[in-house]
């Protein structure tokens, strides 16, 4: 009788073991896999990556205020928390329309609940309840506080520390903008349609326009913001990003192969003009003879935040175009260093709080690490480039520069050309009177 040796019977075993493990894994990795693309169509609600925090993380977290879940119940924001309550109680108390209660509120946001999720990156970690409580509460507080700041919606008196308190007010404007620190605007727009009559509706400013009015003074055009028809809003820094886009669609059927802009020293000494564009349409940068339009901008010292949340949300948002972005690849070329700030404020096309250094030292680090697919400037950046390849324009530009950059220069060559005209005059008469 043939024996089967033991070695083969281990390794059947082994075998059989090895396919029971291989088939309960394959199970266990089928049930993690989804069909669905983790990043909802709806998202438009980000958390700020590494990689474009890490060059200056404060500017992205909110300092006074939590708005949405994000930095919910952190401690450096538990202040404000007793501020909002008592914007809502003063709302309920006013009860502006039949719909002003708690249970209508709570009762059309619970509607919205799983929309208000989706407009967020990554699951919420919030009970049903706890996530309609904080809708309500911050998106009540944000309506009511841009009502009191609008002078036609502003009650007569009230002790109110977000408004009266100057330094309050600029960290919770600082706040309003972060790409972290958002609501869905459905939400907003519910719980404003919620408190508003239809006669205030035609009365009164939108909820576009309050929120433009409330962040007037710290945008960075220097006349009031409209409102962009073209776009459909997600949340506040998107309704101030459209706003700063151009009201016509950009054109450039080209976005990818552009070409670095010259400084504005090295565009001077290529004899390029500078002139100061429509302030309302601020990323309409032309070029055309010679002369660079450039809208005015006005810089302080939430500058940086602001461009750097508009530039990630740009950078998140699969659907936005990197127009932001591009203006600051734009102004980061133009300005390399305290010299080329200090032209552009005298030209009145910066206005500005800062000094001419730091503004170089901020653009200069702005956009690092941010990617820019669509570059809105391609065309500018080749006819500026083309410009300034032409050796004609430069010696116009250093002759006129040397020699004609002063009246009393203009005028002792005035007094040279016609002394040699005088010259060539009264030596041809000279010649003719001999023949």
């Amino acid at each position: 009788m043939i024996k089967t040796p033991v070695s083969n019977n281990n390794d059947a075993l082994i075998e059989i073991e090895d396919a029971k493990s291989n088939e309960q894994l394959a199970s266990s990795m089928q049930g993690k896999l989804s069909r669905e693309s983790p990043l909802n169509f709806k998202c438009c609600i980000f958390r700020v990556p590494t990689t474009l925090r890490r060059h200056n993380n404060s500017v992205y977290e909110p300092q006074s205020v939590s708005i949405g879940p994000f930095h919910h119940g952190k401690e450096e924001v538990k202040a404000m928390e007793k501020i909002k309550l008592w914007y809502l109680q003063d709302l309920l108390s006013r009860a502006p329309t039949p719909n002003t209660s708690l249970e209508g509120f709570i009762k059309h946001i619970r509607g919205l609940e799983n929309f208000a999720r989706d407009c967020y990156a990554e699951t919420i970690d919030l009970e049903g309840d706890k996530f309609v409580e904080m809708m309500v509460v911050d998106g009540c507080f944000i309506i009511e506080l841009f009502r009191n700041y609008h002078p036609q919606t502003a009650p007569i008196e009230r002790n109110d520390p977000s408004l009266h308190m100057p330094w309050v007010t600029l960290a919770i404007d600082n706040d309003l903008l972060l790409l972290e620190n958002q609501l869905p605007w459905c939400v907003l727009e519910c719980l404003f349609n919620l408190t508003t009559t239809v006669h205030d509706q035609q009365g009164t400013p939108s909820l576009a326009d309050l929120v433009l009015n409330f962040f007037d003074n710290t945008m960075l055009m220097t006349v009031p913001a409209k409102p962009n028809s073209r776009f459909e809003t997600m949340h506040l820094l998107d309704l101030v990003r459209t706003s700063l886009l151009s009201p016509v669609a950009d054109n450039d059927p080209d976005h990818t192969l552009w070409e670095v802009i010259p400084s504005v020293t090295d565009l001077l000494q290529s004899g390029v003009k500078f002139k100061v564009g429509n302030p309302q349409d601020i990323l309409n940068v032309k070029f055309n003879k010679g002369v660079l339009e450039i809208p005015p901008i006005f810089l302080q010292e939430n500058a940086e935040s602001i461009f750097r949340n508009l530039i990630a949300f740009e950078q998140c948002h699969p659907e936005c175009t990197h127009s932001i972005t591009s203006y600051a690849v734009l102004l980061d070329n133009l300005i390399n260093t305290g010299k080329d700030v200090d032209f552009l404020s005298r030209e009145k096309i910066i206005v500005n709080v800062l000094s001419n250094e730091d503004i170089s030292l901020f653009f200069n680090r702005l956009y690092h690490d941010a990617v820019v697919n669509s570059f809105s400037y391609t065309l500018l950046s080749r006819e500026l480039n083309k410009y300034c390849r032409k050796p004609w324009n430069r010696r116009c530009a250093t002759l006129k520069r040397e020699y004609f950059n002063t009246p009393w220069s203009i005028l002792s060559f005035i007094a040279a050309l016609l002394i040699l005209l005088f010259t060539f005059t009264q030596t041809l008469f000279a010649i003719l009177s001999y023949n």
